[in-house]
């Protein structure tokens, strides 16, 4: 489960315990994890800071000097929390050292603990401590980490560049934001999470999307079924030299089983795609008829994906524009409709329809005109920002991409790999989504499903496939024998 900064404070509040007592027990789970990782005996520096995640490490430094040498620093003075105090009041002052000293015991040190700044963290960091981070990184020590690595953001995942890296980090009751974004910052090598006394949180805005939700929210189809009663897929898209995208936006749809598809494509390229795949009804039209063929497509549509491959696609701004007006259906705008609202996407907000952008960074950065850099300092705040103020359902593309509603809801995925880096991904992403949406009346928990069955599928082929020469193709047989493992 993954919970946000405010969770967390509520938990520790309906606890029952005292503020001594709850960093009693993390720093007593902190110091029972270590001993699993670090043999007895090794040379131990504690950075500590002045609030309560440094009282975590004081009571870990406290229960660990018996067995390790031990040596406390702490990095912004004396706490400033009463019972961080209490804890570094209770510390033999033998294991403290000075800043003159630090030099010296980190040259010499096994490991680095790293209890400076917790989940109440917010950036930037102070030039102080940015060097002292510096100093760690140089000593090129092995770092373990309290609930949040030092320099960055619980629940944005935002990290200053000076940010401490970690072998493992340790998450302090539940996994926050900061721990679902691992491959996004690359701040620590695993994480792990320390059990605290704490009741199960209550529903908040971060969502999960895991192989256990994916099926519980996947309908299975009734002994009754006929082509048209789980609604019908419109896919339009693809141009001259481009119907390669519009076919993965159909190999995605026929991945998760979409039963009725309709594709609307230039006249030039139908008989490419048509040749392929033979279940769609297709709609070929040019820059006379394409009203007509809209029409007929957005007549019984259950949900529209738009713009894969439609680079030269005629009239492709008159028939953006008609979609967002006429369609009372989920809409996915992917590839060339993005570029289409650079400069120009104000409008999405008074669409009826729910709307679905799907960009990885660099589209996203050319939408928005922010820099690509500020968007990968704070992704989950930007899109969070973005999607509130345009009303848009927002899937930032990423190594752990970030779904996020207009009403505040966020899931971040954790499935996927590197053999989704290539050419065509984005597309099949597309036609899963516009294949499962027609599936559930909930947009957002259609989008996360959608997201985590194509980073999942990827998963499951690289075990037998090279993540090199990964091929998109194999995603229909892929999901064919997942979801006959559930019994689909």
């Amino acid at each position: 489960m993954i919970i946000n900064t405010e969770q967390m404070r509520t938990l520790e509040d309906a606890s029952g315990l005292s503020t001594d007592e709850l960093m009693h027990e993390a720093g007593m789970a902190f110091a029972n994890a270590l001993r699993r990782y670090i043999p007895a005996g090794s040379r131990l520096l504690f950075l500590c800071g002045k609030g309560n995640n440094g009282g975590d490490g004081y009571v870990s430094a406290a229960a660990l000097s018996d067995e390790y040498t031990c040596s406390v620093y702490a990095a912004e003075g004396k706490p400033k929390t009463d019972a961080a105090g209490k804890a570094y009041d209770a510390l033999d002052k033998k294991l403290l050292i000075s800043e003159d000293d630090l030099p010296k015991v980190l040259k010499e040190c096994d490991a680095v603990i790293d209890a400076v700044y917790g989940f109440g963290f917010r950036l930037p960091l102070s030039r102080e401590i940015k060097s002292l981070f510096r100093m760690v990184e140089h000593s090129h020590k092995p770092v373990y980490s309290i609930d949040i690595n030092s320099g960055c953001e619980a629940d944005t995942g935002a990290c200053d560049s000076d940010a401490l890296y970690s072998e493992v980090t340790f998450a302090l009751g539940y996994r926050k934001p900061f721990h679902a974004l691992g491959r996004n910052h690359r701040r620590f090598g695993r994480t792990e999470v320390l059990p605290l006394p704490l009741k199960e949180p209550a529903k908040g805005n971060v969502h999960e999307m895991n192989e256990e939700i994916f099926f519980k929210h996947l309908p299975r189809r009734p002994a009754n079924a006929h082509k048209g009663s789980s609604g019908r897929t419109v896919l339009i898209g693809g141009s001259y030299g481009m119907a390669g995208a519009l076919g993965l936006n159909i190999l995605g749809a026929k991945t998760v089983g979409a039963q009725y598809m309709e594709v609307m494509l230039p006249d030039e390229i139908y008989p490419i795609l048509a040749s392929k795949y033979l279940t769609p009804v297709y709609h070929p039209f040019n820059e006379h008829n394409w009203r007509e063929a809209l029409e007929r497509s957005l007549a019984s549509a259950s949900a529209i994906a738009f713009g894969s491959g439609a680079v030269y696609m005629p009239q492709k701004y008159a028939i953006r524009d008609h979609i967002l007006q006429e369609a009372g259906v989920p809409i996915i705008l992917d590839a060339e409709a993005l570029r289409m609202l650079v400069n120009n996407y104000y409008f999405l907000r008074f669409v009826k329809a729910p709307v679905i952008l799907t960009p990885h960074i660099g589209e996203f950065s050319a939408l928005t005109g922010k820099p690509v850099e500020a968007i990968k300092d704070d992704p989950v705040s930007t899109a969070l920002s973005f999607a509130w103020e345009n009303e848009v359902y927002l899937v930032l593309k990423g190594p752990n991409t970030i779904i996020v509603s207009p009403a505040g809801d966020i899931c971040i995925n954790e499935s996927g790999n590197e053999a989704l880096a290539q050419a065509g991904s984005g597309d099949i992403l597309t036609g899963i989504l516009a294949g499962l949406l027609p599936l559930t009346t909930d947009t957002f928990t259609a989008v996360c499903m959608a997201v985590w069955l194509h980073g999942y599928l990827a998963e499951l082929g690289t075990r037998d496939h090279a993540v090199q020469n990964f091929d998109l193709e194999q995603f229909p047989a892929l999901a064919d024998k997942l979801f006959h493992s559930h019994g689909f």
